[in-house]
Parts: structure tokens; sequence; C-alpha cells
């Protein structure tokens, strides 16, 4: 997502969220339909994540691990919110972690859809 009007969206209407101690999801059923392509919006504050590199990191490995999953999340605008101490945690834990956040967001979106 690239405007904030987008992101504005989905804080206006979560439907499903899942989170743990080192991130947050919120989403919302994409208004531009149920076919589109899953998109995300990455929130990663300074003042959880104090250094660059760890920001930088964080973004890289979630895009990477978005971009695994994107044909089972079709149809959602999801934004993922870093927590205070998602800098420290490694690339292995990062991934684990977006893992099972996006299994929760699956299950949610096909209950709500049944």
């Amino acid at each position: 997502m690239l405007r904030a009007r987008d992101y504005r969206a989905v804080f206006d209407d979560v439907q499903f969220r899942a989170g743990n101690r080192h991130f947050l999801m919120l989403a919302t059923p994409s208004t531009r339909g149920p076919d589109q392509a899953a998109r995300i919006g990455l929130i990663i504050a300074r003042r959880h994540v104090r250094r660059a590199v760890d920001r930088n990191r964080l973004k890289r490995l979630i895009r990477e691990s978005f971009r695994h999953r994107r044909e089972i999340l079709a149809g959602l605008d999801i934004v993922i919110l870093a927590r205070p101490g998602a800098g420290q945690v490694d690339n292995e834990q990062v991934f684990n972690h977006l893992d099972r956040l996006w299994q929760k967001l699956v299950k949610q979106a096909a209950v709500d859809s049944s």
C-alpha cells in the first residue's frame, strides 16, 4: 500500500487481527475486490526499533515472507506494525513469528467468508 488513505481504510475498518509480542497485523477485505492480490503496509516505528539497519532488515524480512504467502492472502489489505523489541529478534524467529500470524489471518478470513 502506498497512500495514507489505504492505511486509513484498514485502521478504520479492522476486521481481522493477529498479533504476538513482536508484531501486530491488522487486515480488512480489499476495497478493490476479493479476487485482487493482497497488499501490505509496514509501520516500523523508530521508537520501537531504534536502529535504521534493524528497521530495514525487518522490512525486507516481512516483504519476503509476504511474497511467499501472497496467494493465500488474496483479497486482503494488511498493515503490519512492529512492537517494541522486534529489532532484537533474529531472522529465523522473525519468519517463524510471521508464519504463525499469516496462518491466523487466513483462518479468520476463511471463517468470515463462510
